[in-house]
């Protein structure tokens, strides 16, 4: 694997493989070194989990780990991220771990690359998070691994989550038994968008049997004046709060991505309560992204 730029690229088996290669890096002590492969942080949308533990992860390899500040960088003065990474890869910079705003920009860049270097996609505009979608699928598996057997609600704003779209992407690559996702009309995908499961716009509908509940955040940044929707009546139709949680089964983890907006898509009692995986999927995501980096480089 010469890039991570996209669900769709991985097979089954590649899936599998890094998600057992995180969960093997999760229980190791000494982990393994590669000093030779130095690692470019390319963050040009704000990254507090994904950003941080992308380089935690490399520290763990031992890879010397680049941060650019793109506020001081020359791209201020017009240079190109093409250009950047030409110029870090003279350097010797082996591997650009980019988040940017443009859909679909990270493929692009592997197209142009020079030979033996590598372009991780830590998330581009609304299109994909692929390594998040591995970290949550890896969190699953530790408390829940028969994924045949298995009703998944995603909840929330499901058109503007990059997350969701990968998401559902692995759910169909792994054979989930059962991914419905839960959003006010407004904020359902496009049918020919719906990559796997089915879209709902009853919370009892969604929740019912769930034994994964997936919350995602209002992403008040990327609503259009067309797409705004009262919080209130979001909050009192589709919040995740002790009561709704109890349409689910009973025993059913909860999780959410990150940022969290408490008291809006999720209550402080249900993201802190016992049923929840947030910050095991926090922890689990430096694994996830240490067996990606291992992935493209071997």
């Amino acid at each position: 694997m010469n890039h991570f730029l996209d669900i769709s690229q991985l097979s089954k088996i590649e899936a599998e493989s890094l998600i057992e290669s995180a969960l093997i890096l999760k229980d190791c002590v000494n982990y393994p070194s590669y000093p030779e492969y130095p690692v470019a942080n390319l963050f040009y949308e704000n990254s507090t989990r994904t950003r941080v533990s992308f380089e935690m992860a490399a520290n763990h390899l031992n890879m010397p780990v680049i941060n650019l500040d793109l506020n001081r960088s020359s791209e201020l003065k017009g240079e190109t991220i093409d250009d950047t990474i030409a110029t870090l890869s003279a350097m010797g910079i082996s591997t650009f771990i980019v988040r940017h705003s443009i859909e679909g920009l990270p493929i692009k860049l592997a197209a142009n690359v020079q030979e033996g270097k590598h372009i991780i996609n830590a998330g581009d505009g609304r299109h994909a998070h692929p390594s998040q979608a591995l970290l949550d699928m890896v969190t699953i598996k530790e408390k829940k691994p028969d994924l045949a057997q298995l009703k998944i609600a995603v909840l929330g704003d499901v058109l503007h989550s990059r997350v969701a779209n990968s998401f559902q992407q692995l759910c169909k690559l792994l054979e989930v038994g059962q991914l419905t996702m839960i959003a006010p009309d407004i904020w359902q995908p496009r049918p020919d968008k719906v990559i796997y499961g089915h879209v709902t716009n009853s919370l009892k509908e969604g929740l019912a049997d769930a034994d994964v509940i997936m919350c995602l955040r209002v992403q008040n940044e990327r609503l259009k004046d067309s797409e705004q929707f009262d919080i209130n009546t979001y909050r009192k139709e589709y919040a995740l709060t002790q009561t709704t949680l109890k349409l689910a089964k009973p025993d059913a983890i909860v999780m959410h991505p990150g940022p969290i907006n408490r008291g809006v898509e999720i209550d402080d009692d249900v993201a802190d309560g016992q049923q929840s995986t947030i910050l095991q999927q926090v922890q689990n995501g430096v694994y996830t992204r240490m067996a990606i980096l291992q992935a493209v480089i071997e």
